[in-house]
């Protein structure tokens, strides 16, 4: 394509048009000094093994040059950096002496003239190149290479044609497309192809190429093309697929023709199939790979990587060219499900046009029998002509864009806009029909037309305006405690908010649940293939990565779901994920959850009075309590001891809510929920992490703990009350919060409160026993409590703590 931009504006006009330039990079531009020259004669230094003294015609002029390139030999085209010269790597030529012999200038490498990272020997030239003739023109090295990063929906621009196409609707240039015309065939030797899964591959062509010369070798233009496009040259045959794939989109491959045995089929592999692969892998495949195949069996993975039993080698004489059409959905996940990324397969599974197929197999044809020789066949076609039906016609109404845009603009201009994407363009009363070109498959509703009427338009001509937006009030809600009051009370209590992945690695899941995790069916990698069921492994890696950098005082906080099979999925004797998941009928579960982690000192290096120490488990409770309270019923709050896999057996209790069931004198019995628990992590899993201190954790279930008291008026009664002491004897094991609940259950609504106030061990108490002492404060509402009803509660609340508990009365 034609147009009158420089680098830069190009750069900017494709950038500004969704096609974001992510560098400019100049080559080597315009180097004085630099000039082709033949070796005339080639010596051994007298003085070194590895050196060589040359002479070398540069156009008049014969130089003599020592050097160590070990591919140096007689009557070689080469590149001469004579001296003055100044290299695009900074080094400057200056005549010198290499072990007492002079040299006057140097034999550049592709690497010495900016073009490859590194290079093992000095640059061979084609034979075209003429002696003295500039270097940075022959090579044409006063170039730029733009670095464009894609968005999958434009794979369409994966080549320089389609590049070109987009520069050509962008900037109305003049664009001309190849003069490709078909070879003639000589040869009547071709290859039969069946199409088995003519849905997945509704078009496959095959051409055989008889008699190629296996001595030649790429030109030199060719390989600096590719280079350019950072792919290594190999061998002509190899390089021309490439050189096709990148100059019009359409990924190519050959085969041996000797090595091939009856005919080219397009089907599914059998499970268990296996292929060697041409990166040396033996990929064994399940059902649902589309491959290219012979009679013997898969010869490649299609759209994604050939096989070496096929492959063509330095003895290849006879090939096939194949270039086909494979669909979107029958190349997705084939090339990651191996765990391969290849050229192709980048662009098979971004769309590539279905019409391109024939264009490339005449371009390569071209191509090889210009480079290589050889005798062209005639071109095998299979094509299942309903998976290559034209896409539909998409309206674009003028109103509709005018809203979208918020902009007025004239309808001669968009027409001629639209005519640029499309050359069939049809007016209607309202607007225009476009039909889409074959090779874009990003246009597929009005749309996608509006966009492309910005792109072309230039998003900075649509004016900006502020949208008008209703003010709204949401209504605070008393009965439901706020994210943002859960952050600040715990940023507030020195905390930091970490927010961590929901897809974590399998073994991870498996240290902190035995619950059975929702697993990816694609997952972004191996250890991301899960969803989490708690948030304690992410915080547990975001410890241990601050750890690792010498922070040893650690405070992390996370809000965050976790995912969940519905029971029905949680499949009863199946302790594979993948099994169960796969198996599952449907029916997720997401459950927004708060968890904390603490490890390290208590407090920041200080200078007061308070000792330092390291952080405990009732600190750690102490801040959950104070989340807690936000509800005003931290009193419902009980705790309760319990064993979990990941946490230090005995250090660590569930938390449960008290609900009491049936009316306001709580004379039915209590209900619990259990929406959380703290603990010491496990000194296995601490060792595991490379911790250097106890480190713990606590987890709760936000939408069971974030639900408010709401205010309601109690009467104040008239009538005294009465306070009774009792301290009694129970086992040492027994929780605290455990005993008052059959006292707050037997004495109904005649208890205002009940409160702990000492829990002593030692003489008078018998060892692997406690006292536990609290005060009851009896009251009624309608008349005043007497000394024998006092007396008779505080008996009925001792029956009930003998009867749970076995509890006695301390003496």
């Amino acid at each position: 394509v034609s147009l009158d931009l420089s680098v830069q504006e190009i750069a900017e006009r494709l950038t500004g048009a969704g096609l974001e330039v992510d560098a400019v990079q100049p080559l080597g531009g315009l180097i004085d000094k630099l000039v082709v020259g033949k070796i005339l004669q080639v010596e051994k230094h007298p003085d070194a093994d590895r050196l060589n003294l040359t002479k070398v015609d540069i156009g008049g002029e014969q130089l003599a040059i020592v050097c160590g390139a070990a591919n140096v030999r007689e009557n070689m085209l080469v590149a001469v950096a004579t001296v003055g010269a100044k290299l695009p790597n900074g080094l400057k030529i200056k005549k010198a002496k290499v072990r007492g012999i002079e040299s006057n200038g140097m034999l550049c490498s592709a690497f010495e003239l900016g073009l490859e990272e590194q290079s093992a020997g000095i640059m061979e030239l084609d034979e075209d190149a003429q002696i003295g003739q500039r270097i940075d023109e022959y090579l044409q090295l006063d170039d730029c290479l733009i670095d464009i990063d894609l968005t999958p929906n434009r794979g369409d621009c994966l080549s320089v044609q389609g590049i070109a196409r987009e520069l050509n609707v962008l900037a109305n240039g003049d664009y001309h497309p190849l003069d490709i015309t078909d070879s003639e065939v000589v040869v009547t030797d071709h290859i039969d192809v069946e199409l088995q899964d003519a849905t997945a591959c509704p078009r496959y062509l095959a051409r055989v190429v008889k008699g190629i010369n296996v001595e030649a070798s790429t030109p030199i233009w060719i390989q600096e093309r590719l280079r350019r496009s950072g792919v290594r040259p190999i061998s002509p045959v190899v390089d021309i697929t490439n050189y096709v794939m990148l100059e019009l989109g359409q990924p190519m491959h050959a085969f041996d023709f000797a090595k091939l045995n009856g005919k080219i089929i397009v089907r599914r592999s059998s499970p268990g199939e296996t292929i060697k692969l041409l990166d040396g892998m033996d990929a064994v495949l399940d059902d649902n790979t589309l491959v290219i195949a012979d009679t013997k069996g898969a010869i490649a993975i299609a759209g994604v990587m050939g096989g070496a039993k096929s492959a063509i080698d330095s003895e290849t004489s006879d090939i096939v060219f194949e270039a086909a059409h494979f669909t979107r959905k029958a190349t997705a996940g084939s090339a990651r499900r191996y765990g391969l990324h290849t050229e192709s397969s980048h662009r098979f599974e971004r769309g590539v046009d279905p019409q391109l197929p024939q264009l490339a197999m005449q371009r390569a044809t071209e191509l090889l029998l210009g480079i290589c020789g050889g005798e062209a066949g005639p071109v095998t076609e299979k094509v299942n002509a309903e998976g290559l039906q034209q896409k539909p016609s998409v309206k674009i109404r003028l109103l509709r864009l005018q809203q979208l845009l918020g902009m007025q603009i004239e309808r001669d201009e968009v027409t001629e806009i639209l005519q640029r994407i499309s050359h069939t363009v049809s007016v209607t009363a309202d607007g225009w029909s476009v039909s889409p070109p074959s090779y874009r498959f990003d246009i597929e509703c009005e749309a996608d037309l509006v966009e492309e009427v910005a792109r072309v338009k230039g998003y900075d001509a649509i004016p900006t305006a502020i949208p008008r937006i209703a003010p709204r009030s949401v209504a605070a809600s008393e009965d439901k405690v706020s994210l943002r009051q859960v952050r600040q009370t715990l940023v507030a209590r020195d905390f930091n908010e970490a927010i961590t992945y929901s897809f974590i690695d399998p073994l991870h899941q498996q240290r902190f649940s035995d619950e059975l995790p929702v697993v990816l069916s694609n997952p972004l990698a191996e250890n991301m293939s899960v969803m989490r069921t708690t948030l304690l492994p992410g915080l547990l890696n975001a410890l241990q990565f601050n750890s690792n950098r010498q922070h040893n005082r650690i405070r992390l906080f996370e809000v965050g779901a976790t995912y969940h099979l519905s029971e029905h999925k949680q499949l009863a004797g199946n302790t594979d994920p993948a099994i169960a998941a796969k198996n599952a009928v449907q029916g997720f579960a997401e459950v927004q959850r708060l968890a904390g982690i603490v490890m390290g000192p208590l407090q920041a290096a200080q200078w007061g009075i308070e000792r330092p120490r390291d952080v405990d488990f009732f600190d750690l409770k102490a801040d959950m309590e104070a989340v807690l309270s936000l509800t005003g019923q931290k009193e419902a709050f009980i705790f309760k001891e319990f064993e979990n896999i990941s946490m230090h057996p005995g250090q660590v209790s569930k938390l449960s809510l008290v609900n009491h069931e049936g009316d306001e004198d709580h004379t039915n019995k209590l209900k619990y929920d259990e929406p959380g628990f703290i603990g010491r992590l496990h000194p296995e899993l601490q060792k595991q992490y490379g911790l250097p201190s106890n480190v713990y954790v606590f987890e709760l279930n936000l939408d069971k703990v974030l639900t408010a008291r709401l205010p309601a008026y109690q009467k104040v009664s008239r009538f005294p009350g009465i306070k009774r002491d009792l301290s009694v004897v129970v086992d040492q094991q027994l929780a605290v919060a455990n005993l008052l609940e059959p006292v707050k259950v037997s004495l109904g609504a005649a208890l205002v409160k009940a409160v702990v106030f000492d829990v002593y061990e030692g003489d008078g108490v018998t060892p692997g026993r406690k006292s536990i002492s609290f005060s009851l404060h009896l009251q009624h509402q309608d008349r005043t409590m007497t000394d024998d009803e006092a007396e008779s509660l505080v008996q009925k609340a001792l029956v009930a703590l003998a009867d749970e508990f076995g509890a006695k009365l301390r003496s």
